[in-house]
């Protein structure tokens, strides 16, 4: 009976993880689409309506004028599915990665946790990737510059995270390290004991330099 359980439970969890991977390569194919077709779009109504900045109310307003042909009322309405689409898909991808990966979605967002068990290939590949590697995941391009003799990049997709990009440029790198190093260990938990460890946020608040770039607790 315990065996059995844990084989479901392995099952669900490598499950979701491949779950997750389709999940947010589906919404990171989704977003530009829905950029691309609202510019055309607001090119096309532009005809009908000066000024009027592209947003998703402003496709729902579209749809309420008669004189606009069908083509362009076919549109609208495909980009407001589109729209609900992307909504359901960022919903079930936070459910999804709080349950298989709870410490990682806690410190990174469900997103962004996410996206970079996509990047590594898996929460297995992520957990057993030392946190310099996870710090410059997804950094593709920097990392080409830097084979052709420019500065490493200090960080890749997790620049996403506030911590990051609101933190003072002279900081970021160190920053950064800090909050890679605390990512790696929560894919750890998660994948090798699934325990929840609310104290990993307050340590890496703990362990992040104040703005004069002093570190006040070390760990």
């Amino acid at each position: 009976m315990t065996i059995r359980i844990a084989r479901e439970a392995v099952l669900r969890s490598a499950r979701g993880d491949e779950e997750v991977i389709h999940a947010i390569k589906m919404l990171d194919d989704l977003s530009p689409t829905l950029n691309l077709l609202s510019e055309h779009l607001f090119e096309w109504y532009s005809m009908y309506e000066e000024s009027v900045q592209p947003s998703e109310d402003a496709v729902r307003e579209i749809l309420k004028r008669r004189e606009i042909p069908p083509a362009m009322r076919t549109l609208a309405q495909n980009l407001t599915d589109l729209y609900e689409s992307r909504r359901t898909l960022i919903e079930y991808i936070r459910d999804e990665t709080i349950i298989i990966a709870p410490n990682l979605t806690n410190l990174a967002g469900g997103l962004l946790a996410a996206r970079l068990i996509s990047i590594a290939g898996g929460l297995g590949k992520l957990a057993r990737m030392p946190a310099s590697r996870l710090q410059i995941l997804g950094a593709n391009r920097a990392m080409f510059r830097h084979l052709r003799g420019a500065a490493p990049p200090k960080h890749g997709v997790i620049f996403q995270h506030p911590l990051v990009h609101t933190s003072p440029r002279r900081l970021r790198g160190r920053i950064a390290r800090r909050f890679a190093s605390k990512l790696t260990i929560a894919a750890r938990i998660d994948y090798y004991s699934g325990e929840v460890r609310e104290e990993l946020a307050e340590s890496l608040k703990d362990s992040l330099p104040d703005r004069a770039g002093n570190f006040i607790l070390k760990c």
